[in-house]
């Protein structure tokens, strides 16, 4: 294998298209990158200020400008690796033709590429899971003893709505229009700006659908305020229809990951709709990684590093990819997160 430099092999990765997960790549589509391992940051509240009204015999009226917060966050470490033995490249890999005469070398080509593609998507689904805890809980909470890690970020989220029994969508006498209404209006009062899409959890768009009420609005006679027309967008996603007086599209996300437990779980938490901007939410920060080459520290502003070290004693080549990615929210104002059937433990 031609040796590179990590620059080379940044650059390569940069024109390599990486597993964009729906979430992030919906709500988080931005990326930055920064000189230091924390992220900063301004935050700012708009105001709908109006202009002021002012006498013919005078110039004009101050407006004062509007102030802002910067906050600096500290950006979690990813850092997957893989190693490569002398039996892995000696060895007939998968698939390979019993007849192959394939070279240890190219063997070792293949299985580092091969690798940092596993890699690189285990790093994104990891983005994933963190963009999933940002839009549904508002923050971020990693504690593992064993490897020593507590990270934990609040944005202090708490635009979440838990319905009780009594107001269940799924009772024939409950209007889900209702509570809909009031979260866009309260979402375009805070943000000035209206959400336009609404997606459900699997297991939640039937009971919207086959809801009295909406397939009341649904009707011809009441110029179908909701149209419902499905057609699958890809595997997990698909689109269901539009609801005409919130300019809300509709769409059910059936996407699933294994949690760190080992437990299969929805990407769009059971029970769970997301009322959000389709045009996105945030950004991805990216902290600076700095990391050990030829015996000396060195630092890179970029989304992935790669690192290749080698322990010519057991004969041992290993792999790295590493990143610091932590979705950021614009406004935590500008979404909402609703249980329509409560909220399970």
């Amino acid at each position: 294998m031609a040796d590179y430099t990590t620059r080379e092999m940044i650059e390569a990765i940069e024109l390599t298209p990486t597993v964009r997960m729906f979430l992030t790549r919906t709500f988080f589509p931005h990326e930055n990158t920064h000189i230091t391992e924390k992220a900063e940051f301004d935050v700012r509240r708009g105001k709908r200020i109006m202009a002021p009204f002012v006498s013919p015999r005078i110039g004009g009226k101050v407006i004062t400008r509007q102030g802002f917060q910067t906050r600096e966050i500290h950006t979690p470490r990813l850092a997957p690796e893989r190693i490569l033995t002398v039996d892995d490249i000696s060895n007939r890999a998968f698939g390979e033709n019993i007849y192959s005469r394939r070279t240890p070398s190219e063997r070792e080509d293949e299985l580092l590429a091969r690798d940092y593609k596993e890699l690189d998507e285990s790093i994104q689904r990891r983005l994933e899971w963190m963009s999933r805890g940002v839009l549904f809980d508002g923050k971020l909470i990693v504690v593992d003893e064993d490897a020593g890690v507590d990270f934990q970020v609040d944005y202090g989220f708490n635009n979440i709505v838990v319905l009780t029994s009594d107001n269940y969508w799924r009772l024939p006498v409950v209007d889900p229009m209702l509570l809909l209404r009031r979260q866009h209006r309260k979402i375009i009062r805070e943000t000035g700006k209206a959400p336009n899409v609404l997606i459900f959890a699997p297991d939640l768009i039937d009971c919207f659908v086959g809801n009295p009420y909406v397939k009341e609005a649904m009707d011809i006679r009441n110029m179908k305020n909701i149209v419902i027309e499905p057609r699958m967008v890809d595997d997990a996603l698909t689109f269901y229809g539009k609801i005409a007086e919130l300019g809300l599209e509709i769409y059910s996300y059936g996407e699933y990951f294994l949690n760190d437990k080992g437990k299969e779980e929805s990407v769009i938490p059971s029970g769970a709709c997301l009322m959000a901007h389709s045009e996105g939410e945030g950004a991805v920060e990216y902290g600076l990684i700095t990391q050990m080459e030829d015996k000396k520290f060195r630092s890179y502003e970029a989304k992935q590093v790669p690192k290749i070290y080698c322990d010519d004693k057991s004969e041992v080549k290993t792999f790295r990819l590493t990143s610091r990615p932590l979705p950021r929210p614009y406004d935590v104002q500008s979404w909402c997160v609703i249980y329509p059937n409560g909220q399970e433990d």
